[in-house]
């Protein structure tokens, strides 16, 4: 019974809860445009009566009323930057969902299987899956191919596009000449605390470093990388799929498969981008293959070439890092 109830009490709170917004939101401008004229005046009086004569009984009448009319203020100042702060929250989280909505529905032009001739080290070593895994036999290893010239004509610092199974990761990338621009502004260079999905400085788009970075905010409305600290929950890799990153640039298709995920404090030695010896970049893959919460059973050398996907985790105290390695690539 008891369930019943909350039930329904829940039910009755949603209901209730945007006519209550709207109630407090009119009380509140009703309040603004009613009282602050008389508590303006009634300073101003202050402040000349000040001058003529302090000792009047209308001064000191005043003076008792110049607190409230202080807190009073404060609390109108208040009240507005949080109008101001939520309406501005909300309005640019808008924009970045109908823009996600817009580039999403964006037809993939080709769609190519890995069965193409590559190279053996770019040949993914798990692609043969037991056939008692009948729904699992089927993995979805096609490449996407985008053409970046209409999302370059938006916006010139376009340099990829990136698709990551499993999640709502589906975005144009880009990419300027430090690290922070991109955090506080969208697609369309627009400032907005939702930033966008963007590749390190550093990055080599049409060659790929050892380590390629790519950045995004971890939102509540889960676009941008908010999907991403899904991947750390285990069962979500026992569909191979869920395996895969896509990538498309200007000039080439690529594949890279996840081999660690993890969460960690904030850190930079896993956004090392480029190494002096295969020694020391083998030693950085041993160290994040081992910090993965999930064994991959994936073998990886100093001879690949991997991605690396860095966002915060849901409480914006953490790290989650996705690691992937080069797999498959075509010229387009």
């Amino acid at each position: 019974m008891n369930l019943i109830k909350y039930f329904f009490i829940g039910i009755k709170s949603i209901i209730i809860f945007p006519f209550l917004l709207i109630k407090f939101l009119l009380t509140g401008l009703i309040t603004l445009i009613t009282i602050l004229p008389h508590y303006i005046i009634t300073g101003i009086k202050f402040l000349f009566s000040k001058k003529e004569n302090n000792n009047s009984p209308q001064t000191k009448n005043i003076e008792k009323k110049f607190i409230p009319i202080i807190i009073f203020s404060l609390s109108i100042i208040t009240y507005l930057i949080s109008i101001f702060v939520i309406t501005r929250w909300y309005v640019q989280n808008e924009r970045t969902k109908n823009f996600t909505n817009d580039i999403s529905s964006t037809p993939i032009l080709n769609q190519e299987t890995i069965t193409k001739d590559t190279p053996d080290q770019y040949k993914d070593l798990t692609a043969i899956i037991p056939a008692e895994s009948t729904s699992q036999t089927t993995v979805d290893t096609n490449f996407i191919n985008v053409n970046l010239n209409y999302y370059i004509q938006k916006n010139p610092e376009t340099v990829a596009w990136i698709q990551v199974n499993g999640t709502k990761v589906n975005y144009p990338v880009v990419q300027h000449s430090d690290n922070n621009f991109y955090l506080e502004h969208d697609f369309y260079q627009r400032q907005t605390n939702n930033g966008w999905i963007f590749g390190d400085y550093r990055d080599n788009f049409e060659n790929f470093n050892n380590n390629t970075i790519i950045y995004g905010h971890n939102l509540i409305n889960k676009t941008m990388f908010g999907s991403l600290p899904n991947l750390l929950d285990n069962s979500h890799f026992s569909n191979k799929n869920n395996h895969y990153i896509k990538l498309s640039t200007k000039n080439t298709n690529s594949i890279w498969q996840i081999f660690s995920v993890y969460k960690i404090e904030p850190t930079a030695d896993y956004l090392q981008a480029k190494f002096n010896s295969t020694a020391a970049y083998q030693e950085f893959l041993n160290t994040i293959t081992n910090r993965s919460n999930y064994d991959f059973d994936l073998e990886i050398n100093y001879t690949d070439k991997i991605i690396t996907l860095s966002t915060c985790d849901n409480t914006g105290t953490k790290r989650v890092a996705i690691h992937a390695k080069l797999i498959n690539i075509e010229n387009k």
